[in-house]
């Protein structure tokens, strides 16, 4: 039961990574303002959005390995 708990940590620590870049995101995208092309913003939410394909692909590989294991366990 051991590495399920690490993993559970691992899961709360990319969703809290995810949240972090959408707070800097929040930010900075109002200040960017400006004539030139380059924007952060451009950058910043691809990423975004590929950092929370990865945390709930993970969250589903982790649930799908925990049912078929048949552990039961509370959240």
């Amino acid at each position: 039961m051991k590495p399920l708990t690490s993993k559970k940590f691992i899961i709360w620590v990319l969703l809290t990574l995810n949240l972090l870049f959408a707070f800097v995101i929040g930010f900075t995208i109002p200040l960017l303002q400006s004539d030139s092309f380059y924007n952060l913003g451009f950058i910043m939410i691809p990423l975004l959005i590929i950092l929370n394909y990865v945390i709930l692909d993970r969250f589903h590989y982790y649930t799908k390995h925990v049912k078929e294991r048949g552990y039961d366990q509370d959240a």
